[in-house]
């Protein structure tokens, strides 16, 4: 595993692209305890989470805000960002809580969320080199109706629905 201090973006804190606002809560307690990382990502993937082979998750509670279930960005509204930014050590590292590893519709949640941001700038990123810091800030904030944060939690919030309908 890589060194969670390692692990911080290249640039100034100014804006966190955090998970903050599921509408699927509150979310059941998975049965048996909590889950490993290895056994959110495999339950990630059977729920239809496709997580690129540059990103990779680690529990870190003391890098997350208190007011998010994850971290995976930091973004200056000043100045340009290049996706080359959002790397650290050759990946992108998603920080997430402690507590999302307790729920099965939590991890469904904030792992949608997270990929869900990070494939859509990805994809924003393969037509422009740099992109103003108010711009991504703008995508990725929280109280913006359809802007790409918005999005990931509609996305984040049928996959949750779908694992409550296939638990029936």
């Amino acid at each position: 595993m890589d060194n969670v201090d390692d692990m911080q973006p290249q640039t100034a804190e100014v804006w966190h692209g955090a998970a903050q606002s599921p509408r699927t809560q509150p979310w059941k307690p998975a049965h048996g305890g909590p889950r490993t990382l290895d056994e959110a990502i495999q339950i990630a993937r059977r729920n239809s989470i496709t997580i690129s082979e540059d990103v990779f998750f680690v529990v870190a509670d003391d890098l997350v805000p208190p007011d998010a279930y994850a971290l995976w960005c930091v973004v200056q509204a000043h100045g340009s960002m290049r996706w080359e930014n959002f790397y650290a050590r050759g990946r992108i590292p998603v920080k997430i809580r402690q507590a999302v590893l307790e729920s099965d519709e939590a991890i469904v949640a904030v792992f949608a969320h997270e990929t869900y941001e990070i494939e859509g700038l990805r994809k924003l990123f393969e037509h422009r080199e740099a992109i103003p810091g108010a711009e991504i800030i703008r995508l990725i904030r929280t109280g913006i109706r359809g802007n790409l944060h918005d999005q990931a939690w509609d996305y984040a919030d049928l996959l949750v629905a779908a694992l409550r309908e296939e638990a029936r």
